[in-house]
């Protein structure tokens, strides 16, 4: 139950490499920094595997995993379901603002229709 220290490099360099582009977005402004955290709780996730690697064969016995992929492959579909929970919840504060905003601007449209014109 270890890794192997090619396997160690090529993981902690994909992780690092994640961090960095995800910092990068966000500098650039391409990533706002309210949705960036599960990004980044990713690749530090991704690195803290990498380097406790006994933590998720802990886990991975734990839960009744037989081998730590299938651990990885269940701790990917929960933070895809978390991504997914992220995404339903900006969509509704968004359709909300819209919402509220549509209503605004037919409320000053019409107060601009009805004023009397010189």
């Amino acid at each position: 139950m270890y890794i192997q220290p090619r396997q160690m490099v090529a993981c902690l360099v994909a992780s690092m490499m994640l961090l960095l582009f995800i910092i990068r977005l966000v500098q650039k402004g391409r990533l706002d920094i309210h949705y960036c955290w599960i990004w980044l709780g990713i690749g530090l996730g991704a690195i803290l595997t990498v380097v406790k690697y006994e933590w998720l064969a802990a886990f991975s016995v734990l839960i009744g995993s037989k081998t730590q992929t299938t651990t990885i492959f269940l701790l990917g579909h929960f933070v895809l379901l978390l991504m997914c929970l992220q995404f339903a919840l900006v969509i509704s504060r968004h359709r909300r603002e819209i919402r509220r905003l549509t209503q605004q601007l037919a409320v000053l449209t019409a107060r601009v229709s009805s004023e009397p014109r010189h």
